[in-house]
This record gives structure tokens, sequence and C-alpha cells, in this order.
């Protein structure tokens, strides 16, 4: 009897274990991780996320995002003499004088994590690997990835070449806003045609195998063996160096609500195992929610001393947010009203709204009015203006006929005088 009840206690701890690990906070085995919402970087699950670590080839995400933004994808680009050479690692054996396109660049950069590739962007629109890795850093501090410092395009290896989890979130959150960033990430296999060094056609395939079912290398997940593709993977970057380990910038999205994950330092294909981990637990956990629409009215705003008694309230801007769905009932709406001074045009902003949970503010939405209001001050000081100028419109006129009528006058008196003068000079001569 008590050996059963043993064994009977023993299969449900193992059940509650295993249930944790589904329903629980994700298990991470890479040595740093994040989990971010794509929408806002609101951090939704993390270890040791702002630790320095190595990116390896995620730093071309950032050299591939400034690429599109410095250039066209239609740029002709001709490899330099020195980097065919110089390069280690990675590469699609490009030749010195070789001319491709940009967009043939970008893609042997992300999908086969091409190295030269990135150098060659790097001289081509920074003239210089120097100039480059400095418009590099100066973006990180832009996006706010104020714990990154980029030495090289690529991710090869050096000491001073560092970042964090959390840092390489906000650098993948702000490529994925790029539509072209976002259909090169997502793509599964590329080829490059031949150019004027090389007689046949490269073909490559993403390394990314989030994007697509190799069908083996299987990973350990929510107590089953799978695959590494995840159905709802959007792309983003592979990386690994031997200090760096095993990383991954992964990108999701699933009924609206998007997400990025980060691991770094992982052994083999733990970082795959994570990014799944942390995915399911995003998605699991977490729903997007509609606050309020745009052009939403609010509320009525009193207006003294305005040709109109109150204004409409209306939203400035839809407003979707990602919320635990646990407490999505907590939510709090906080109306703001501005002090309104007149006039007021048509899309000024008289307040906002906030909204908060557990009292931390999750999203403000700016109020505007429809319409125009004017000050009845104004106005009448408008109405006394044109009063005062019409009064001295009609005074000039009046003078102007008081003038003309005065001259009339004096000439009809002029003519008279003449007459009776002419009268008088022939009576005296008769």
């Amino acid at each position: 009897m008590i050996k059963r009840l043993f064994a009977f206690v023993f299969i449900i701890l193992c059940f509650l274990i295993n249930n944790n690990l589904v329903y629980g906070s994700p298990q991470i085995l890479s040595e740093s991780a994040v989990l971010i919402d794509a929408e806002t970087g609101t951090i939704l699950a993390q270890k040791n996320a702002n630790k320095k670590m190595y990116p390896a080839s995620l730093t071309k995400i950032m050299t591939a995002i400034l690429a599109i933004e410095m250039g066209e994808l239609t740029d002709i680009v001709t490899v330099d003499e020195d980097t065919p050479y110089e390069i280690e690692g990675s590469h699609i054996a490009l030749e010195p004088g070789e001319i491709l396109t940009l967009k043939d660049l970008l893609y042997a950069l992300m999908l086969p994590s091409a190295n030269d590739a990135a150098s060659v962007i790097a001289k081509h629109y920074g003239k210089s690997l120097e100039d480059f890795v400095k418009i590099m850093n100066d973006k990180a501090k832009e996006i706010g990835a104020y714990n990154t410092n980029f030495v090289n395009p690529h991710g090869l290896h050096d000491d001073n070449h560092y970042t964090t989890a959390a840092d390489m979130a906000l650098i993948t959150k702000y490529a994925m806003e790029n539509e072209v960033f976002r259909n090169i990430v997502e793509t599964i296999r590329y080829e490059i045609k031949p150019t004027n060094k090389k007689d046949e056609a490269r073909n490559f395939a993403t390394l990314n195998r989030l994007l697509h079912d190799t069908g083996y290398n299987q990973i350990y997940v929510d107590g089953l063996y799978i695959s590494p593709y995840y159905e709802y993977a959007t792309g983003a970057k592979t990386g690994y160096t031997p200090q760096a380990g095993n990383c991954l910038s992964a990108t999701a999205q699933k009924d609206g609500t998007k997400l990025i994950a980060v691991t770094m330092k992982g052994v083999s294909l733990e970082m795959y195992q994570d990014v799944h981990n942390l995915f399911n637990y995003g998605f699991r956990e977490y729903e997007s929610i509609t606050l309020v629409n745009k052009n939403t009215f609010i509320d009525n705003i009193k207006i003294n001393n305005g040709d109109s008694k109150e204004i409409s309230a209306i939203t400035e801007k839809d407003l979707t947010v990602l919320v635990k769905k646990s407490s999505k009932e907590n939510i709090k709406s906080n109306l703001v009203i501005d002090t309104i001074v007149l006039p007021i045009e048509k899309n000024d902003v008289v307040g906002k709204i906030e909204y908060t949970l557990d009292d931390e503010i999750i999203g403000t939405v700016n109020l505007i009015s429809p319409i125009s209001v004017n000050s009845i001050e104004v106005e009448n000081q408008g109405n006394i203006f044109i009063s005062i100028v019409k009064f001295l419109g009609y005074l000039l006129l009046f003078s102007v006929v008081a003038i003309l009528l005065l001259k009339i006058y004096n000439d009809i008196r002029i003519k008279i005088n003449k007459k009776r003068r002419k009268r008088k000079y022939k009576n005296y001569n008769y």
C-alpha cells in the first residue's frame, strides 16, 4: 500500500514538474536570453538580459538595416581588392572587382551569413570599415542599445565587440520595422545570378532553422522531441563563434501578437529550444488587445468665451497593447484634459487618455479637437476693427464728397460774381 502511495505521489510530482515547464516561466538553457513585445519593447521574460555578451553574426542585423537605410536595393556595388583575402569564417567567395547589387549582398549577408558581404557593404556605404562602425555605434545609441559596442560589421570575435540580449532585442525590433529587412529575413532560399566574375549562379538557404523543417537534430520542448521549425516564426538571424557560443535573434507573430526572442551563448541547438520555450510562453500568457480605436469619442469639453460651447474630444490614433491574459480585467483608464486656450485649430491636442495596469502606465493616446473654435473676444475685437475701418471709410467718403461739393459751390459763386461784375461794368459805360 505504501509503495503504491509513493508511486502515485511520484507520478503526480513528475506531472507537476513537467506541467511547470509548460505553463510556468520559460525554461532557458542559454547563458542569456530575453523575450520582448515587438511593438513596445516591453520585456516579458528574461535571463541575464543585461549581461555583456558577444553577438557573433547577430551583428549583421545592424549592418543590414543601416545598408537598407543608406542605399537602394538596386545600387551597384563593386567588391574591393582587399576583402576577399582578409575575411575569415563564412563567405560566398566574392572576388576583387566583382559587381553585385546591394540586394544580392544583403541576402548573402543575412541568409548564409557571409562575412565578405558584410565587409564589402561597410566599405561601400561607410567609405571605410572604421567610418561604418562609427555609424553602427551611433545608431545603437539612437535605438537605446546603450550597452553595445561594435568594432566590425560582421561579428567575428573581438573582446571589445559586445552587446546584451536586451540591446540586441531592441536592435532587432528597430530593424523589423523596415519592410525590406522583414522581406529578407523571412526568405528561405535565394539565388545570385552569374556576375562579371562568376559564370554560375550562387544558391543558398537561410541558416535560421525556425523557418524551415530539415527533419533532423530534434529539440526537446514541452515534453516532446520536435524539429527546430516554428510555424509562427517570421525571421531574424543566427550567430556563432567559439567565444559567443550559439546565438539567435528570432521574431514571431500569432493572432496579432508580435514577439522578439534573443538567446546568447547557448550550446548547439539550445538556442532553438530556448526560443521555442520563450515564444510558447509569450503566446500562452499574453495577448494583444485594442484599448481604443482612432477617432473614438471620449468626452465633451466645456468651452468658455468660444464661438462653440463645447468640443468633442476624440482619440488621435489606435492603441493596442500586449498584456497578460490573467490581468487584462484590471486595466483602468484616466482622462486628462489640458487647459484650453482659445483659439483651437482642428486636430489640436486638448488632452490625453492614459491606461494603467497595477498603477503602471501601459499606454497613452492624445485627444484632439475635430473642429476649430475661436474666442468670442477675438471675434468682437475683429468686429470692432471692421467697424472702425468702415467708419473711417465712410468718413473719408464723406470728406471727399464734401470737398467736391464745396469746390462746386465755390466754382458756381465765382461764375456768379464774374457775371455781376460784367453787368456793373456795362452799366457804368452806358
